[in-house]
């Protein structure tokens, strides 16, 4: 397989403020748990991917991956240092009939590895990229119906942000993801037009930190910057360049998983976990939530203060200059003090605007 050109530009995230507010959580549980496992590998889901294996054998462009990639033969000196992580269709298919898998998507993350490395040792326009393009193609859309099929046979009962978080790290773990796990150095890089191109970076990283921080307050605003970081990297490298192509990919995968996790909520949307009598409602710590994202730094440092005086526990360090507050720590005598802080700056604001 000859050598594709090394490309540099990927998509960016932005960085982390130096305040965290932490929005009211109606679903959140804070015992410890252990992760669910979403689509383990049983004899049925077993055979379907041995199956899809098969198939995907019989194809013409199958041909170049069939077997590890022999680079001493083919005088490929490059190869070891480009690819990692070598696999083939029949290592993979070795490893089904040995039971290798505990979950569907870690055979399928085996599988997108393959297509990986001929796209990052393969220029956009060879035989080899669009033979790997092809397959990758094929190998979503049976993955698109098994994963449907194992949602019907066995949908988690979990919280809908529950499966946003596995989403998420199911996306992370993708080997397709590697240039989209942290924000873009485009300073390293020597990418001096990206933030005129790109007016807002995201990754994954921040989306992670964002999630474990109940910062987002729907599964929508999540799949937003999810989708905002492989459109990034299209718009800053093209549909047509390795880095498009990557992300083209993990757009539609990302956007199939999401689907299935909306039509899950629409038929059990669950229910919020009951106010605990003597604290704040969540109606009330919404409240705070939204009128906290209309206060000044100084106001909101301020704030913190207050907090930090009255409820401590309420107060996380993350991290070496951000602190964040959770609004669900809060006791009811603290939260009626800030809440009555909160509403007398934001108050003052609409005055001065008027």
């Amino acid at each position: 397989a000859p050598q594709g050109d090394q490309n540099n530009n990927t998509e960016a995230p932005g960085r982390c403020g130096s305040l965290a507010m932490a929005a009211p959580d109606a679903h959140r549980d804070k015992r410890a748990k252990a992760g669910p496992v979403l689509y383990p590998m049983d004899e049925p889901l077993l055979r379907k991917c041995d199956a899809l294996m098969k198939n995907l054998a019989k194809k013409s462009q199958a041909v170049h991956f069939l077997r590890p990639v022999d680079w001493k033969k083919m005088g490929l000196v490059d190869y070891p240092k480009l690819i990692k992580h070598p696999m083939d269709i029949g290592t993979v298919s070795d490893r089904l009939g040995k039971n290798h898998y505990a979950r569907l998507e870690d055979f399928a993350n085996e599988t997108r590895l393959i297509w990986k490395n001929a796209f990052i040792f393969n220029a956009p326009d060879s035989l080899y990229f669009k033979a790997a393009k092809s397959l990758s193609d094929a190998f979503e859309k049976a993955m698109e119906k098994m994963e449907a099929e194992a949602e019907a046979v066995s949908a988690l009962q979990v919280d809908t942000m529950e499966r946003c978080n596995i989403l998420l790290a199911d996306i992370q773990a993708n080997p397709l993801a590697e240039w989209f796990l942290d924000p873009v150095d485009h300073v390293a890089l020597g990418l001096t037009d990206y933030t005129q191109v790109i007016t807002q970076p995201m990754d994954l990283s921040t989306i992670g930190r964002k999630l474990q921080r109940a910062q987002y307050l729907s599964p929508e605003d999540f799949a937003h910057d999810t989708r905002l970081v492989f459109q990034n990297a299209i718009t800053y490298n093209s549909a047509q360049s390795m880095f498009g192509v990557v992300a083209g990919i993990l757009a539609s995968s990302f956007d199939r998983r999401y689907t299935l996790i909306t039509q899950a909520a629409a038929i059990d949307p669950g229910r919020p976990m009951p106010d605990r009598p003597g604290w704040p409602t969540f109606a009330q710590k919404k409240k705070l939530y939204d009128l906290c994202t209309k206060l000044s730094l100084a106001d909101l440092n301020q704030m913190v203060q207050m907090v930090q005086k009255g409820c401590q526990a309420a107060v996380q360090q993350c991290g070496h200059k951000e602190v964040e507050v959770d609004v669900d720590e809060l006791d009811m005598d603290t939260f009626n003090k800030v809440l009555g802080f909160v509403g007398g700056k934001t108050s003052s604001k609409v005055k001065a605007d008027q």
